[in-house]
């Protein structure tokens, strides 16, 4: 593996990928598990689909249109939330099958249905391109400053949102801020974990830190270890059994979290 590393840049830019995807996830996943926002990853990833569709027919950036249609789903989630017409688990399940509907809508007019595209749909690691690299060390950045300026108001927030709203947080900027950050994760990651398998980035390495892990800080850092570790061991497994490596990263997290959630009961 180490040769062809050397050798193929192809297979050095799919393992910075699943290395940065893994860290973004690492970010993002504590925030979804905690606000019970698990919904959210399936949810935006739907709806990237419609940005890519879109993107598909004007032979156009397929990432700008992810991020646009993702943002947009997010922002409508966030309203009527907000404004109590229906819950957030609710509104994501009513706007699902809309911009999923939408987005084959529009496929079905044209014949540009490419491998490219369907590398979104299942996932394609060994398709990430340096402007995918970029993409996603940008929105880690993003993340990572949103973090470090609202550590205080999102611990808050997260742990009990009418308190913080007491406690003068503004509690609707940031939700919002999480809705877009959460946004752009999915559509950094979407091209590893197809969006299919969206939901076992966001959701797995939450799940195992809260159950490991008993303040938030720590619960970041045994989020960003489960998700690096896992993801590495995915992508070796699936390149020495020559195997779908977002598939395979999502089962060997799966694992993971069984094998040391069980060692931990015991």
């Amino acid at each position: 593996m180490i040769r062809d590393l050397v050798t193929y840049e192809f297979l050095r830019l799919a393992l910075l990928g699943t290395i940065f995807v893994s860290f973004l996830a690492a970010f993002v996943s504590p925030i979804v598990v905690y606000r019970k926002m698990e919904f959210i990853g399936d949810g935006v990833a739907h709806a990237t689909f419609a940005g890519l569709a879109i993107a598909s027919i004007l032979s156009s950036n397929a990432v700008f249109f992810g991020v646009l249609s993702s943002v947009v789903f997010a922002l409508f989630v966030w309203y009527f939330s907000k404004k109590n017409r229906f819950s957030e688990s609710s509104t994501i399940g009513v706007l699902l099958p809309v911009f999923m509907a939408f987005g084959v809508l529009l496929l079905s007019k044209t014949r540009s249905y490419t491998v490219d595209l369907s590398s979104y749909l299942f996932g394609n690691v060994l398709l990430i391109n340096k402007n995918d690299i970029f993409f996603v060390v940008g929105v880690i950045l993003f993340t990572v400053i949103v973090y470090l300026l609202f550590w205080r108001d999102i611990t808050y927030y997260i742990s009990d949102e009418k308190a913080a709203q007491f406690y003068g947080i503004k509690v609707n900027l940031i939700s919002l801020l999480i809705m877009f950050f959460v946004s752009l994760s999915v559509v950094a990651a979407v091209k590893i974990s197809g969006i299919i398998l969206m939901g076992s980035y966001i959701v797995l390495p939450g799940v195992f830190a809260k159950a490991t892990s008993r303040s938030f800080k720590g619960i970041i850092v045994k989020s960003l270890l489960f998700s690096t570790i896992s993801s590495l061991a995915g992508f070796t497994i699936a390149y020495y059994f020559d195997l779908p490596p977002g598939p395979t990263i999502a089962l060997t997290a799966f694992a993971v979290l069984i094998v040391t959630t069980s060692f931990k009961r015991k």
